[in-house]
């Protein structure tokens, strides 16, 4: 019979051999609005672990800011970025938005920043991807499968029947492949790429809030009187 101090080697030397399942993992800033992690509705907000290899996000950068007296709140276009990276700690960075002046600057021109865990800067390719009209209830799962379907900059080509791409307890992520990039710096979602018959989602929380401050200061004293009193009923 074997004694336990030769059992207990032969586990750890097993242990040893098997394969270490690397992966990426994602830190975003709190205010932003995660979206999709390769085409799919995130599984996570922060951090979001990925697989090793290709990987693409699309998101939306909420901020705050004051003007005089009042509280601004600013919504981004719907950010891409897509990145190849392995077995590593990132971290996005977004400039601070304090001012009219910034936001329009972000707005013109978005400047991001992906970093590893030492600080070093990581290159990837950024897009965005922006609709015209009315911006509650958008498919973003439906608009970034069409973005994919196109050569654009941040696009990624996904397999026929897509497997989750984010890693969780019990599933792992493919790898993905690239698609050749184009020259174009925006897609703009119409609604002849939308599928028919397929359902809007249902406005997030933060589309809902951005909306409400949006038209509460564009009413008139009146208007946000009543407005102020039919809370203040509930």
């Amino acid at each position: 019979m074997k004694s336990p101090s030769i059992l207990c080697a032969s586990a750890i030397l097993l242990a040893s051999l098997q394969p270490v399942c690397a992966e990426v993992l994602l830190q975003l800033p709190s205010d932003v609005e995660l979206l999709t992690v390769n085409g799919q509705k995130p599984l996570s907000t922060s951090p979001v672990t990925l697989s090793d290899g290709l990987n693409q996000i699309a998101f939306r950068y909420n901020a705050q800011y004051r003007k005089q007296a009042n509280s601004v709140r600013y919504q981004s276009d719907v950010l891409i970025i897509r990145f190849n990276e392995t077995d590593q700690a990132l971290q996005l960075e977004l400039p601070n938005i304090d001012s009219a002046k910034a936001a329009k600057q972000f707005d013109e021109s978005p400047s991001l920043t992906l970093l590893d865990k030492h600080n070093q800067v990581i290159s990837f390719d950024q897009d965005r991807l922006v609709k015209n009209g009315l911006q509650i209830g958008r498919n973003f799962e439906q608009e970034i499968f069409q973005y994919n379907q196109g050569q654009h900059p941040a696009s990624i080509t996904l397999a026929a029947v897509q497997n989750q791409p984010q890693v969780s307890a019990t599933t792992t992520a493919p790898t993905l492949q690239a698609a050749t990039s184009a020259p174009s710096t925006a897609v703009t979602a119409s609604a002849a790429a939308v599928t028919q018959g397929t359902a809007p989602d249902s406005p997030t929380q933060a589309e809902i809030s951005h909306m409400l401050d949006y038209w509460y200061h564009l009413a008139d004293d009146t208007t946000k009187a009543k407005f102020k009193a039919k809370i203040n009923e509930q």
